[in-house]
């Protein structure tokens, strides 16, 4: 009788398809390895991002054991357990343009890695159905993630659908339609719903622009926000959008006005000047360049140097002026600068 030989990757294969009853992850090889049994078997893959110190992805795995999720998956997918901790998951997901908020995470590509669907899962979602759910709608060309930027522009305002648009926008960092979804959405909902659970709750993990009015009503209205909810996490939530939008590309482009605004809202929040000097000092010095004021600028370069600035912080601060500006004050302030730095 002659002998079988299988190769790696044909042995691969076929552990996926008879190695137990419920979900079947691949064992023994790495990305590439799915990828390529998947191009094999003409599935889909599907990726579990987990961390080993995560109890919530350690609860989910006798739920993926079951039969009938399985079934499932096993028909349908190829599958991974990808640790978001290693170098190859940072690596992958850096190379996707992937930010994972939480784990699990459950990510399905087409064999070709192309990014299909994402599924976010917490403790309330460990259930059998809710995980056929997240496969089911990945294999639905219409309700996949990858299809929610094309129904968005097709007009879809329901309040649902923008908040989780603005949430996938927000994991693949697309600010551009994470800040469109969410300008909807507050145009959609009446204001009084402003201060309601689920726009704190919006404020806490998706809004990402300190323009839109939910969180401009936040700051208006902190006094009631503190009342409600836990103020430390009141605080924390204002803070994270203010200086998200002020790192964001677009703060590098804001006005003097709009520094000044970003500065009241830091100190409404309890933030300390000293701090907030820190902070805003690369938009405020460009902002004044920008808008001729270099005095204004050299003003706020000045609050960063005192006795214990170091020789390359003053080349720095040299080189800065030097490429922004060819106001003859402002230079010579800048040689002055770089002397000290030698």
């Amino acid at each position: 009788m002659k002998k079988i030989i299988l190769t790696p990757l044909l042995f691969l294969t076929f552990i996926t398809s008879f190695a137990q009853k419920g979900t079947s992850f691949l064992q023994g090889g790495n990305l590439r390895t799915v990828f390529d049994v998947a191009k094999v078997q003409n599935k889909p893959v599907f990726l579990e991002v987990y961390a080993q110190t995560c109890h919530v992805c350690n609860a989910f795995k006798p739920t993926f054991d079951l039969p009938q999720v399985g079934n499932f998956y096993n028909q349908n997918f190829i599958s991974y357990k990808l640790d978001i901790m290693t170098p190859e998951g940072q690596a992958f997901l850096n190379k996707q343009g992937i930010w994972i908020q939480s784990t699990p995470t459950l990510l399905f590509f087409d064999k070709d890695v192309k990014l299909m669907h994402i599924s976010i899962l917490g403790e309330n979602n460990n259930t059998p159905q809710a995980l056929i759910d997240a496969g089911t709608k990945a294999l639905n060309p219409k309700q996949r993630t990858s299809a929610y930027k094309a129904s968005f522009l097709a007009g879809n305002r329901e309040n649902n659908f923008l908040i989780d648009f603005a949430m996938i926008s927000r994991l693949l960092k697309d600010t551009v339609n994470n800040i469109a979804a969410m300008n909807a959405y507050a145009k959609k909902i009446p204001k009084s719903q402003y201060t309601n659970n689920t726009s704190f709750l919006v404020l806490q993990k998706i809004i990402m622009d300190d323009e839109n009015d939910i969180f401009k009503n936040m700051m208006a209205n902190l006094k009631e926000f503190n009342s409600k909810y836990d103020k430390t996490l009141v605080k924390q939530t204002a803070e994270n959008i203010i200086m998200y939008s002020l790192y964001s590309a677009r703060g590098m482009k804001y006005s003097s006005n709009k520094v000044l605004k970003v500065r009241e809202n830091l100190a409404k929040l309890g933030v300390n000047t000293k701090s907030i000097d820190g902070r805003v000092w690369r938009e405020e010095s460009s902002a004044y360049f920008r808008e001729n004021k270099p005095e204004k600028a050299i003003a706020i370069l000045s609050t960063l140097i005192d006795a214990k600035t170091e020789k390359a912080s003053y080349k720095f601060l040299s080189d800065w002026v030097r490429t922004r500006t060819s106001d003859k004050a402002a230079i010579a302030k800048a040689n002055l600068w770089l002397a000290k730095s030698k």
